[in-house]
């Protein structure tokens, strides 16, 4: 048995339809026990992801095309269908007659021999065909469901909440490479500063326009494998994560809460915009994330930040008050699924509840704060009914509370898809 690129991508994406599991450490751990070298990791990821992401278009694909009703199929036959298809329509570099043959090699490989002559015939009859998209019927939501493989009720959410322009761009936005943004460690040196770092490491970046110690970077980086990572130089954070904060407003020797603070990141941008004077606590549920929080802020010499476990829907008085309040709450994360693919497969009953948590954590964290201090509720999803109803909710029963500033990314400025909002607690 060859243990190749497309056996590995093939167990992935049957392992990730078995499991709740995250599609890069799934990937990563495939990779290793099969001991691919890196063209062939390259390989597997490329394939992997791009079946992933496009999923929902393969199966109207195949559909089409094969006489067996998809949910009728093993595993390891619909496997090495999906992957036969998304090679001969989206990798470019595979030559077509290689992607139908190792497509009934792979499906041997998996077990599944008897099938080898019903996928060859499948992807022969769909390559004979032209590789089209076979028509799509129904209404709009349909439509964009089958083009950019994202469930129908997902897309009809975004449809009725923000029209159809912003969702295109969404729907563009979520598939192919995400960008890459860095946050410059401000309390050692500023973005066009780390730029010239990275170039003489063979990284091309850019500064930020307008986002103070924001940089892009040109294509993927090795980053734990760079002296200037090492050396704390710099965290990854997206571009929207970094407006949260600069939303939040944390200032030199205040004292701020982040509530939800793993991995890091928001807390690490906080205690730099701070220039590491005042006091910053960060809390996270479990010990082994609050352990990477205190990892990361070692490594970045960040001394004002405090990392310890906390439940952040529940009060926990003996923390006191504070001049700023961030709670990132859990979501449902349909605004990063250019990073995290499978988010978008999710059913509407995995996330229905996540509102009432979100409610009972920004209510708690209301309590943290001082008057006259500022709170920010953020999300990095795109629902209304875990970021605006939200909010609106809480200022109804909260009415010492003010909205100062509210704002939903939809990817206009190549970022992931993110709410935030920022409230004021009044003096009185």
């Amino acid at each position: 048995m060859r243990e190749d690129a497309r056996y590995t991508a093939a167990q992935a994406l049957m392992r990730l339809e078995g499991q709740n599991a995250y599609s890069n450490l799934l990937l990563e751990g495939l990779v290793r026990r099969n001991r691919l070298d890196a063209r062939q990791a390259a390989f597997a990821s490329a394939l992997f992801y791009t079946a992933l992401e496009r999923l929902l278009t393969l199966d109207h694909i195949l559909r089409a095309y094969s006489a067996k009703p998809l949910e009728q199929l093993s595993a390891p036959v619909l496997a090495a269908l999906r992957l036969g298809v998304c090679q001969l329509r989206y990798l470019d570099g595979v030559d077509d007659y290689a992607a139908v043959s190792e497509s009934v090699n792979l499906v041997r490989e998996l077990g599944a021999a008897r099938a080898a002559g019903f996928v060859n015939g499948v992807l022969r009859s769909y390559l004979r065909a032209g590789k089209p998209l076979p028509p799509i019927e129904g209404p709009l939501e349909e439509q964009l469901a089958v083009e950019y493989s994202c469930p129908a009720w997902l897309v009809g959410r975004w449809l009725e909440a923000y029209g159809q322009e912003a969702t295109l761009r969404v729907l563009n936005g979520s598939l192919g490479r995400p960008p890459v943004y860095l946050r410059a460690n401000t309390l050692r040196l500023d973005a066009a500063t780390l730029c010239q770092r990275l170039e003489e490491e063979g990284i091309s970046a850019h500064p930020d326009r307008e986002l103070a110690g924001c940089i892009a970077v040109e294509g993927r980086i090795p980053v734990e494998a760079l002296p200037s990572f090492q050396e704390g130089l710099f965290h990854v954070q997206d571009r929207a994560s970094q407006l949260c904060v600069a939303a939040l407003d944390p200032r030199p020797g205040q004292r701020v809460l982040d509530l939800c603070a793993a991995p890091g990141g928001k807390s690490f941008t906080a205690a730099q915009r701070m220039g590491d004077q005042g006091e910053l606590v960060s809390r996270d549920l479990h010990e082994n994330r609050v352990r990477l929080i205190r990892a990361g802020a070692e490594r970045l010499g960040i001394g004002c930040l405090k990392a310890s476990t906390g439940d952040a829907a529940l009060f926990d008085p003996t923390l006191g008050k504070f001049d700023r309040v961030l709670c990132d709450v859990p979501c449902s994360g349909f605004g990063v699924i250019r990073r995290k693919p499978e988010i978008k497969y999710k059913p509407f009953k995995a996330v229905e509840n996540l509102p009432r948590l979100q409610y009972k954590i920004l209510e708690t964290a209301a309590n943290y704060l001082k008057a006259g201090g500022r709170l920010v509720y953020s999300t990095c999803t795109l629902l209304p009914e875990e970021n605006e109803r939200v909010v609106e909710a809480f200022l109804r029963s909260w009415p010492g509370f003010v909205l100062e500033d509210q704002r939903t990314y939809t990817g206009q400025e190549d970022t992931d898809g993110f709410f935030v909002a920022a409230l004021s607690r009044r003096e009185d």
